[in-house]
């Protein structure tokens, strides 16, 4: 699971420091709102979930509150690392 490819869909997971990162950049709708559920709900994400979007995912908030988990925006900077875009850092707040 780490710097790899997705089995089936084109996204790249790996682990870091500060949790699981899910790139599903340049998915069509719904897919990355159905990856990020899937990794949530198959238990693989772990207590951090850190997605990168190429834009807001204004759907998937409410699918994370009811699930019990918290969660924030954060704009990158179009460095290399990041290759623009946003990061949606999630966090499990109750199991």
């Amino acid at each position: 699971m780490t710097n790899g490819a997705g089995a089936h869909d084109g996204t790249r997971l790996w682990q870091a420091e500060d949790g699981l990162h899910v790139d599903v950049r340049g998915l069509p709708c719904p897919e990355p709102l159905v990856t990020v559920l899937r990794l949530i709900d198959g238990g693989e994400a772990g207590e951090v979930l850190l997605a990168h979007l190429s834009q807001e995912p204004l759907l998937l908030y409410p699918e994370l509150d009811e699930r019990g988990w918290r969660y924030r925006l954060i704009a990158t900077s179009g460095d290399s690392s990041q290759q623009g875009g946003l990061v949606l850092e999630m966090q499990r707040t109750r199991s």
